[in-house]
């Protein structure tokens, strides 16, 4: 059950909110308003017109214009001109300071939409009287904005009856009877020979629409009526205010009726009438503020000794504001609980999403290692293709060889075959070679095995570059019985003391040497070893065949060879500048390659903080 609270009087308000709080004290001042029917500055505007009629009326009087001439009449309907739109800007700013979007602010823009009406249509009439496009009211493109006025105001005043909780029956329609009478009964009474005499056409005209307009009008008026007596809560001096508007707005148009069968045309906007539809408009425009203020100063009450339904119960009155209330109360709890199933929903929704989007990552993240293990596997595959194919070249031609040559030399008795000495010392270095270089290739298979399962033991100690000298000397000697190439070893500093892996440092040196061998049969191989501060620098440069850039980052993987297959033009298994760079990657070194096809290469090795000092 929703909590009931009791009804609130002002007096009680005003009795419990006399604080010494600014806050209060402003709000207290501002909720005293609401019990006035008309504040001093709504007083100050409903004198504006009538003021304003009376100092134009004396001051054409003082200036000698003439009742009835063209110029007083320019005069006076200017200034009713003015405060009809006035009246209009006064309404829109009014509606636009409505809090929130309800039926009583729709019904306030029904107002304010006919308060413009009339302020445009008559704004037009002006404009074509004064520029003599058209005699005075003769228009019926103005015509129209009035029509406008009339059919904006319906629905407005049938809201405003439903935020102030009246039914309309059938009492509204008798009200409007006996005011249809009285405002038919009007131009008559001004021109007692209007039912004998004929009347000008454009007089009839306009006698027409002047009745038709005070019908209408008088209808919305009978409605006002209605809405005022029965009317409830705080909206109930606006629903007066907007009455009287349209009774005073009926007025008018009944005696502008008469007027245009008892008055020469052109005396018709110095007419006194113009002061009663003035008022009219102001007072409509002053009901639209009230409302404005009523609703704004009402929501914006921050008194914590206030109920939450004030509001309602200010608006709609003691029985039917609670009622809305209560109402109101138990569909935000409905909407709460709807909210918080939904929300309960949706979180387990997004769990179950969420566990989706897992499920669905990890099986895409299984499928793409699936997929690189197989792509990996057809790559081994056919490495190791390549490899075998490659190995039972490779391993052939020296086997052949040895093979061929120790038949030669172990030619069974009685046979034909005579070997001299030079001979025989010929194919025993022919033998040596391909022995060598049999054990190089397999050397060099167990090592990058070793390497890659990660067996190669690392044992640094402290050697000299001398040593590693020696070594190469003795290196490059036997090759030279082999090779056309002209080598040349420089080694600044002999004496330095390096503290490293000696082995590897020597299979690094030995396989750069034998690459710019293999690729360089008639050029020039250079080895350098030198001190680069705590580093150890090695480059091997050679005249070669070189490398084309596209093969540049290829020639370090594994049993890479730039030409294969049938078309191979050098040998080896392809292992040793892999080799290399594992062994320098190892040693926590870096090597770098410059290259240009058919212009030679040049290696560079650099081995950090492996360099102690001189013997």
């Amino acid at each position: 059950m929703s909590k009931e609270f009791p009804a609130y009087s002002v007096d009680r308000f005003v009795r419990e909110s006399e604080t010494p709080e600014v806050d209060n004290r402003l709000g207290l001042e501002d909720y005293k308003q609401l019990t006035e029917r008309l504040t001093s500055s709504e007083v100050r505007w409903l004198w504006a017109p009538m003021a304003g009629f009376a100092l134009a009326y004396i001051g054409c009087y003082l200036a000698g214009i003439k009742y009835g001439s063209e110029k007083h009449a320019s005069v006076m309907y200017l200034i009713f001109i003015a405060f009809n739109i006035t009246a209009a800007l006064i309404s829109v700013n009014s509606w636009s300071l409505i809090p929130s979007r309800s039926i009583a602010k729709d019904s306030m823009l029904m107002i304010t939409l006919s308060l413009c009406s009339a302020a445009i249509g008559n704004t037009f009439d002006t404009i074509f009287w004064l520029t003599g496009l058209s005699p005075f009211k003769q228009n019926l493109f103005t015509n129209l904005f009035f029509v406008f006025a009339i059919l904006f105001t319906l629905p407005g005043v049938y809201l405003l009856g439903r935020v102030c909780r009246v039914k309309f029956g059938k009492k509204p329609l008798i009200y409007s009877i006996g005011l249809t009478l009285v405002f038919v009964a009007i131009p008559i009474f001004m021109n007692p020979g209007l039912l004998t005499d004929q009347p000008e056409p454009y007089n009839l005209k306009e006698f027409i629409f002047g009745l038709l307009y005070a019908i209408g009008i008088g209808y919305l008026a009978a409605l006002s009526l209605h809405l005022w007596r029965y009317a409830q809560g705080r909206l109930q001096n606006s629903a007066r205010l907007i009455g009287i508007s349209l009774i005073l707005l009926s007025f008018g148009c009944a005696i502008y009726a008469g007027l245009f069968t008892s008055t020469p045309l052109s005396e018709i906007p110095s007419s006194p009438v113009h002061i009663i539809i003035a008022m009219g408009y102001i007072i409509g425009a002053i009901g639209v503020r009230r409302t404005e203020l009523t609703i704004r100063i009402i929501f914006n009450l921050k008194d914590p000794k206030l109920p939450p339904s004030l509001p309602l119960i200010e608006i709609f009155g003691p029985s039917q504001g609670l009622e809305v209330y209560q109402k109101m109360e138990s569909r935000i709890k409905d909407a709460f609980e709807e909210l918080l199933r939904a929300k309960a929903e949706t979180e387990m929704k997004q769990k179950i999403i969420s566990e989706l989007e897992t499920e669905v990552k990890l099986r895409k993240e299984t499928e793409q290692a699936l997929i690189l293990e197989k792509e990996k596997a057809e790559e081994a595959n056919k490495t190791k293709s390549q490899f075998l194919a490659m190995m039972s070249h490779e391993l052939k031609t020296p086997l052949t060889a040895i093979k061929g040559y120790g038949q030669i030399l172990h030619h069974p008795p009685g046979t034909a075959v005579s070997l001299d000495e030079s001979k025989v010392k010929e194919i025993a270095e022919q033998i040596v070679f391909n022995s060598s270089h049999l054990q190089t290739m397999i050397d060099g298979i167990l090592r990058f095995s070793q390497l890659e399962s990660g067996k190669f033991t690392y044992h640094k100690e402290e050697f000299l570059v001398n040593e590693l000298a020696e070594y190469l000397e003795a290196l490059l000697n036997q090759q030279q019985q082999f090779s056309r190439a002209k080598f040349s070893m420089e080694i600044p500093d002999r004496h330095l003391k390096l503290y490293t892996d000696k082995l590897s440092v020597q299979h690094i040196v030995v396989n750069l040497l034998m690459n710019s061998i293999k690729f360089c049969k008639d050029g020039e191989i250079s080895i350098r070893i030198a001190q680069s501060g705590k580093d150890l620098l090695i480059e091997a440069k050679d005249t070669g065949i070189g490398i084309a850039e596209s093969h540049l980052e290829k020639i370090f993987e594994a049993f890479y060879q730039v030409s294969h297959g049938h078309r191979r033009k050098y040998g080896g298994a392809g292992l040793g500048l892999s080799i290399v760079k594992k062994l320098t990657e190892e040693l926590n070194g870096k090597i770098t390659v410059e290259s240009k096809l058919n212009h030679g290469s040049r290696f560079e090795v650099l081995l950090p903080d492996v360099v102690r000092d001189k013997t």
